[in-house]
């Protein structure tokens, strides 16, 4: 790693361009004093005594009690841990935040009697999965699902299986219908013990499946319009309305594939001989 990138690495970690040659130079001497750090990092002697004054404030460097006194650099390891601490310590608080600003504010799924019915329309995955995530956290009652084996590896990714515990917990209903493929068995092996776990939790299979659709509560709903989010030259795209007719139609529409549709196999194909099971990550409710 070159100086230049080794500079651009330490501003992660809350070192600007001045603090970092000085902090660097006190690592390469040792307890130095103002004068002596700033010949090595190429400084104005009188920038460096403000620069170091500046990081002995936040603790990255202390002096010694001699005369004239010197400065001592923190271990690099204490300095990143600091750092690292206090970004976790931000994210808390940002959840918490977050948490207190989605009670206080509205949000699609909150339509008042009398409103439009509205639609909005998300392209591609950052946009759809987190309002999806939302989705099954405003859930109270039933989830309807349709889903895709590359549609569950993407709600897998984004942690929406997260939310499943505590609406079933809560009594609601929870119905998918997966596609008939061998990916999707070994992916929904872990639904085998968490479906005795609680009774409201029913998966079937269709062959042919290629729909993907959630329906949260007879109040709203995200379709897919390219099922499978991997046609060539078209990007993933979804569709979410709290339309009543529309709700409703695609309603009957999973009623019928519901009743069309088999038991799920959960048990998925053995390797053979001498060959590792190599699959994707389990979709288990705890």
């Amino acid at each position: 790693m070159d100086r230049t990138e080794l500079l651009r690495s330490l501003a992660r970690f809350g070192l600007n361009d001045r603090e970092a040659q000085l902090y660097l130079a006190l690592l390469q001497l040792g307890p130095s004093t103002a004068p002596e750090a700033a010949r090595e990092a190429g400084s104005d002697r009188v920038i460096a005594y403000r620069t170091l004054d500046a990081l002995r404030a936040r603790g990255t460097v202390t002096v010694t009690a001699e005369r004239p006194r010197r400065y001592v650099p923190i271990l690099p390891r204490a300095l990143f841990d600091e750092h690292l601490e206090s970004k976790r310590s931000a994210v808390v608080e940002d959840e918490k935040l977050a948490t207190a600003l989605t009670a206080l504010l509205p949000t699609l799924g909150e339509r008042g009697d009398g409103d439009a019915p509205r639609f909005q329309v998300l392209p591609g995955a950052p946009g759809i999965y987190p309002l999806l995530r939302e989705m099954v956290k405003r859930a109270r009652a039933s989830l309807a699902v349709m889903i895709t084996h590359g549609g569950m590896r993407r709600s897998i990714e984004y942690g929406i299986p997260d939310e499943f515990p505590r609406f079933l917990r809560a009594g609601g209903r929870f119905r998918m219908i997966v596609e008939s493929d061998p990916r999707i068995r070994l992916t929904l092996q872990g639904f085998s013990r968490s479906s005795r776990r609680y009774p409201a939790l029913e998966i079937r299979q269709l062959f042919p499946q290629s729909a993907r659709v959630t329906i949260v509560d007879d109040r709203e709903v995200l379709i897919f319009p390219v099922p499978n989010g991997q046609a060539r030259g078209v990007q993933e795209v979804a569709i979410w309305t709290d339309n009543p007719d529309f709700i409703r139609s695609q309603s009957l529409y999973f009623d019928g594939m519901w009743e069309r549709a088999g038991p799920a196999t959960w048990r998925a194909p053995r390797p053979g001989p001498g060959k590792r099971s190599k699959g994707p990550p389990r979709f288990t409710v705890r």
